[in-house]
C-alpha cells in the first residue's frame, strides 16, 4: 500500500453531521486522537534497497485540517474524489488529514488515510473518535503501543522453524524470477478514474436483509455473486467470473483491537460458482461455504511470514502492480454494519459514506459498502481503461435486481 511513496493510496470516509462544530474543538479531539495513535506521528523513510520503514516525527505535527464553505449535499463526493487522487507527503507530513465542509447548520467531516497505515474499519474508528470527542472534549481515550513489525504477531518457534526457513526461502527465489520476468511491462495509465455513489433506501435495505436471511445467504454474499453475474453481462469487457473479498486481519490477530490502526488485509479469491445451476441462490449458498472454508484454512503465520520475505522485492512488486490487469472482475470490500452512532451529544449524524479509495494499480475495480441508519451504502471506484462508467451505472442496477426481484 505504500506504493513508492508518490502515489496516492488513500482510504477516504465522510459523515454529514447536523449541529454546531467549533474549530477549537476539532483541532483539540485530532490532537488527543495523534497522542493514542503512534503512526499518526510518523513519517516515512526508505533504507538503500528502496524497502521503506516508519520513523517517529520529532517534534510531532499536527493533524492538518483543510476547512472548505459546504453549500450542497454533494460537495462531500467532489471533496472526496479530491483526496483520494491526492498524494500524501510521506516523508514530511502526517499520514491522516482532515476535510471540514463547514456551513450553519450542517458539516461534512471527510478523515482521510494513507491506506499504508489504516484500512476502511480504522477510518471509521478515527471518525467515532473524532465525534466522541467534539461531543465530550474531556473523554480520555487513552494509548496504545504500536507494533514495530509483522514479526511481532508470528509465534518465536514458528518463526525459528528450520523447515518455515527453508520454504520463504524458496518461495523468495522464485518470487524474485516472477518478477524479473515481468519487469519490462509497462505501467497502465490511468486517466479517468471515477467514483460512483448510492445508497439504498430503508425499504430496500430491508428487503434484501430478509431475502438473504430467509435463503440461508448474507448481503456479503448476495452481493458478490450478483455482481459477478452482472459484470458477465457486460459486452464491452473481459469477464473473468473471479473477485477478491478482502477480509479482516483481526480476525486472526486477537492483540490487534478494532479501535487501533491496522492496515493488512487478507484477499481471498473466489470464482462464480455452480455453472450449471444458473439458480442466483443456490450460487449465493456455494459462495458461502467457498467463502467459509478458504477462511477457515487460512493460515496467518504463513500469509505473514510469506509477505515479510518478499519485502526486498517491494521496489519491483509496485512496478508490477501498476502494470498488471489482474485476473479477476472488481474486489469486494464489505464492512456490514458499522461502528458509528447516530447522535453524540448535540451533533446528529445525518449519513455515512462507505470508507473508498481509488487504487492506483493492478484492476482497481472495487466495490465498498456499509450498513448505517437502515440504509445500506455503496461506493464504486474504478478507472474508464478497466470498465465505463456508464456501464457501472447499468451493472449497480442489474446486480440489485437481482437480489431483490
Amino acid at each position: 500500500m505504500y506504493a513508492g511513496g508518490q502515489t496516492a493510496v488513500n482510504v477516504v470516509s465522510s459523515v454529514k453531521i447536523k449541529g454546531s462544530i467549533q474549530e477549537a474543538d476539532l483541532h483539540a479531539a485530532l490532537l488527543k486522537i495523534q497522542g493514542r495513535h503512534s503512526l499518526l506521528s510518523c513519517n516515512i523513510q526508505e533504507d538503500e534497497a528502496g524497502i521503506p520503514y516508519f520513523i517517529e516525527q520529532n517534534p510531532a505535527q499536527r493533524i492538518d485540517v483543510r476547512i472548505v464553505n459546504r453549500h450542497t449535499d454533494n460537495d462531500w463526493e467532489r471533496e472526496s474524489i479530491t483526496e483520494c487522487l491526492t498524494p500524501f507527503n510521506t516523508r514530511n507530513d502526517t499520514l491522516v488529514r482532515l476535510v471540514w465542509l463547514k456551513s450553519e447548520d450542517f458539516s461534512d467531516l471527510i478523515i482521510i488515510g494513507h491506506h499504508c497505515i489504516c484500512d476502511g474499519k480504522s477510518i471509521l474508528n478515527l471518525l467515532d473518535e473524532t465525534l466522541s470527542l467534539l461531543s465530550d472534549p474531556e473523554k480520555e481515550i487513552g494509548t496504545y503501543n504500536s507494533f514495530s513489525s509483522i514479526q511481532d504477531f508470528i509465534p518465536t518457534e514458528i518463526r525459528n522453524s528450520k523447515a518455515n526457513r527453508l520454504k520463504i526461502q524458496l518461495f523468495s527465489k522464485v518470487a524474485k524470477l516472477a518478477l524479473l520476468a515481468v519487469a519490462f511491462k509497462k505501467e497502465i495509465k490511468r486517466e479517468k478514474p471515477f467514483f460512483l455513489h448510492w445508497k439504498l433506501s430503508k425499504e430496500e435495505s430491508s428487503l434484501i436483509l430478509e431475502k438473504c436471511k430467509a435463503e440461508d445467504s448474507s448481503v456479503h454474499d448476495a452481493l458478490s455473486v450478483a455482481f459477478l453475474k452482472g459484470f458477465k453481462e457486460i459486452k464491452t469487457i473481459k469477464s473473468h467470473s473471479r473477485l477478491y473479498c478482502a477480509v479482516d486481519m483481526r480476525k486472526f490477530l486477537p492483540d490487534v483491537k478494532s479501535n487501533m490502526l491496522f492496515a493488512f488485509p487478507a484477499m481471498v479469491g473466489l470464482n462464480l460458482m455452480n455453472q450449471k445451476n444458473n439458480n442466483f441462490w443456490n450460487q449465493t449458498r456455494d459462495f458461502k461455504n467457498n467463502l467459509a472454508k478458504k477462511i477457515d484454512d487460512m493460515n496467518v503465520n504463513t500469509v505473514l511470514l510469506y509477505s515479510e520475505c518478499l519485502l526486498p522485492s517491494l521496489p519491483r512488486m509496485t512496478r508490477y502492480a501498476k502494470a498488471d490487469k489482474g485476473t479477476h472482475d472488481f474486489t469486494l470490500s464489505n464492512m456490514g454494519k458499522v461502528n458509528i452512532s447516530e447522535k453524540y451529544g448535540t451533533l446528529e449524524i445525518e449519513s455515512l459514506q462507505s470508507p473508498s479509495t481509488i487504487f492506483p494499480f493492478g484492476n482497481p475495480s472495487t466495490l465498498f459498502t456499509t450498513y448505517f441508519k437502515g440504509q445500506i451504502d455503496f461506493i464504486f471506484t474504478s478507472d474508464e481503461h478497466f470498465i465505463r462508467y456508464e456501464d457501472v451505472l447499468t451493472l449497480k442496477k442489474t446486480a440489485i435486481n437481482m437480489i431483490i426481484s
